[in-house]
């Protein structure tokens, strides 16, 4: 089990960092064509599918983790006593709370852009529903100089 935790959180980590560029880029793609009155083309609505796709898959991974990891029966266990400490509280509770609202605004985004009357109304909610979506995911994120913090990168094993 060690083996396939070991596996599940590199990748886990590798599609945290994947995140982060497609967030990057949908919410730049966003705020230019909305600024330039460009038109929403098909490598908006592409970029905008592989942001919620990918977060689709790292919830998926965050989940098994979750379970696999023990953290919903630290709850169940003792919830007080789990409330009490902070990285317990982010990890059990937290964490997986704000990743699931960051992903619930990024789907609600994508269903918004896809359907605008017009390119200025899709770019408009793809620069501030994917920025919304980013913020709560950053906010959600355990980096390395929080108390809790995991490392910048884990493969495998290795941790940078």
């Amino acid at each position: 089990m060690s083996t396939l935790n070991l596996i599940l959180q590199s990748l886990h980590n590798l599609t945290r960092w994947a995140l982060v560029i497609l967030a990057i880029i949908v919410i730049v793609r966003g705020f230019t064509g909305w600024q330039r009155g460009r038109r929403f083309n098909q490598d908006d609505n592409r970029f905008g599918m592989l942001y919620t796709s990918f977060f689709d898959v790292q919830l998926l991974l965050g989940l098994i983790l979750y379970f696999s990891k023990g953290w919903f029966g630290v709850l169940t266990a003792d919830f007080a006593a789990a409330m009490r400490a902070s990285g317990t509280r982010f990890f059990a509770i937290e964490h997986f709370l704000l990743m699931f609202v960051a992903l619930v605004v990024a789907h609600v985004v994508r269903s918004r852009t896809r359907k605008a009357a017009s390119d200025v109304l899709k770019h408009r909610w793809a620069a501030f529903g994917y920025l919304a979506s980013f913020v709560l995911m950053l906010a959600a994120i355990p980096w390395p100089f929080l108390d809790y913090g995991r490392p910048w990168l884990r493969l495998f094993g290795l941790q940078f």
